[in-house]
């Protein structure tokens, strides 16, 4: 079975096999699943809000990655509905939960998230762990771990 890890910073679509996202700490882990037409979406972001800039990678920011996600996903002849899976969000090293919501990297995502008109329907945030994520896009199923 094929398998697709996607990058820090970086959006994947898959249309078979597994899609992966892994190593999620801090940043945040997004699966977005078409199951009627098997098209999955896997991004994984660093950052909340992009701000007043137009950044050179939108995969850094919440605000920015969500509706680019939906567009490749569109490319790849995905549509709504859409299952969304969310993960990470982790304090690591010892370091504080980020306190100011406008630079919390869940909330954000979750925000972008609901402006597309999108659920999330599996997440995992917090924590002190990280974690991977996995889309069986043959079998339509997302395990986060």
């Amino acid at each position: 079975m094929p398998e697709k890890a996607v990058s820090l910073l970086h959006c994947d679509c898959a249309t078979s096999g597994l899609l992966k996202v892994d190593r999620i700490g801090s940043g945040i882990g997004i699966i977005i699943y078409d199951n009627s037409r098997r098209v999955g979406a896997g991004l994984h972001i660093l950052a909340a809000h992009s701000g007043a800039l137009k950044p050179a990678n939108s995969f850094m920011y919440a605000n920015t990655a969500i509706p680019q996600a939906l567009s490749e996903i569109g490319k790849q002849g995905g549509a709504a509905p859409f299952s969304v899976a969310i993960a990470g969000g982790a304090t690591i090293l010892g370091g504080q939960p980020e306190q100011n919501p406008k630079k919390n990297v869940v909330m954000a995502a979750k925000e972008a998230l609901q402006l597309a008109g999108l659920s999330v329907a599996i997440e995992q945030t917090g924590g002190n762990k990280t974690r991977c994520m996995v889309l069986d896009i043959d079998a339509g199923k997302i395990k986060i771990t």
